[in-house]
């Protein structure tokens, strides 16, 4: 006698290949999967099998493999996507949501069999690891369709909420087979939470490439943004503290480093490259908002190359930071100054040659370029007079 969530007659396209899958009626498993939006009550039983030998256990292990395999292959960035001249953006992500919420349903299946007694049979679980497995293939088949001219950014940010999917399916199997038993009912109940969150992931990812990169932008800025404060609020004192957070200074360590006043003065025009890269990150911001398109490939390129130019100023601040605070390393200082004020030109420059920058933003941009030039000449004179 099969499982009884087996016997479903739903469960038939569980044998069918993954482009089966990918085209599984969008209607029957939005209505077939909305019952398990919500948690699902998980029953202890008084014996519940060992899971972690045996010919269950050989079989969650070979899908778990595969699982992994297909993981890998998403990650690989050396895999080509394959070209489709039919390609459309839209019915990728209308492909994309049958099968994140078929790969739910797979998994949340398995969560309700393997925390009820008896537990399904091996000709069960095979039943339930094809299920699984399949929606897992048909997720990767469909992210391999997904060319780079759409954007690099939004393949990276699907790739990532792929890759989290498949990696919450193969935990859910991984704890299922090693920790099977009525102790962990609570965690298949965690595990398969997981899994819903990974899937949650896609559905919330960026549908084209302008909102990738402003996704992304918006959390470089916050960066800055945190850094710009942070080194601001320090200015305010001496800058003691800053490598030994949360240590009690009563506790006989040596006196923390500090700043000079001739130290505040020297970094000063860095602090103030630094609220030049905020202040670039906020007209970048709006002018993609206001400007930023995907129609057409030369556009979708000038996004993505917007993005890297900013990503670095992101990172060379943060690496800038560092350098300032006590005891003070002039000439580092002074490298990564300079280092950071030609990636704002590098960036300001994109901007200008690219379709975001109207004629309104031109006065914005050159406000920036003066406020890099002005601090670099501060710097220098300040440098020299020491």
């Amino acid at each position: 006698m099969l499982h009884p969530l087996l016997s479903c007659s739903s469960w038939s396209s569980e044998q069918q290949p993954a482009q089966h899958i990918i085209n599984y009626n969008t209607t029957t498993v939005a209505s077939t999967t909305t019952s398990f939006v919500k948690p699902v009550q998980y029953y202890k039983t008084e014996m519940m099998a060992d899971l972690s030998k045996g010919p269950l256990a050989n079989i969650l292990q070979n899908s778990i493999e595969n699982i992994l395999s297909a993981e890998q292959q998403v990650q690989d960035k050396d895999v080509a996507p394959r070209e489709n001249d039919d390609f459309a953006l839209d019915k990728f992500w209308q492909d994309m949501n049958v099968i994140t919420q078929k790969l739910s349903f797979e998994c949340t299946k398995v969560g309700i069999c393997f925390t009820k007694s008896p537990v399904p049979t091996p000709s069960e679980t095979s039943s339930l690891m094809t299920g699984v497995e399949g929606a897992v293939l048909a997720m990767v088949s469909v992210y391999f369709r997904l060319s780079p001219k759409y954007g690099s950014v939004l393949r990276s940010n699907v790739r990532h909420a792929v890759v989290r999917a498949i990696q919450a399916a193969r935990n859910l199997l991984k704890v299922i087979k090693d920790e099977g038993g009525e102790a962990v009912a609570e965690r298949y109940h965690h595990s398969t939470g997981i899994v819903w969150q990974g899937c949650g992931s896609l559905e919330v990812c960026p549908r084209d490439n302008k909102a990738a990169v402003l996704k992304e932008l918006r959390g470089q800025n916050s960066l800055v943004s945190d850094a710009f404060t942070e080194i601001s609020e320090a200015m305010e004192g001496d800058g003691s503290g800053w490598n030994c957070m949360g240590v009690d200074s009563d506790d006989g360590m040596e006196e923390d480093e500090k700043w000079t006043n001739e130290d505040k003065d020297l970094i000063g025009p860095s602090v103030n490259l630094i609220k030049a890269a905020k202040i670039l990150y906020k007209r970048v911001l709006a002018a993609v908002e206001k400007n930023g398109s995907c129609t057409g490939e030369d556009k979708v390129k000038e996004l993505d190359q917007l993005y890297e130019d900013c990503n670095l100023v992101s990172r060379t601040v943060d690496t800038l930071i560092l350098e300032l605070y006590p005891p003070l390393n002039v000439s580092s200082m002074e490298e990564q100054s300079h280092y950071l004020a030609n990636l704002l030109r590098t960036a300001l420059k994109t901007c200008i040659h690219s379709h975001i920058v109207s004629e309104a933003e031109q006065p914005h941009i050159e406000f920036v370029y003066k406020a890099i030039d002005h601090n670099l000449d501060r710097m220098k004179e300040k440098l020299s007079e020491k």
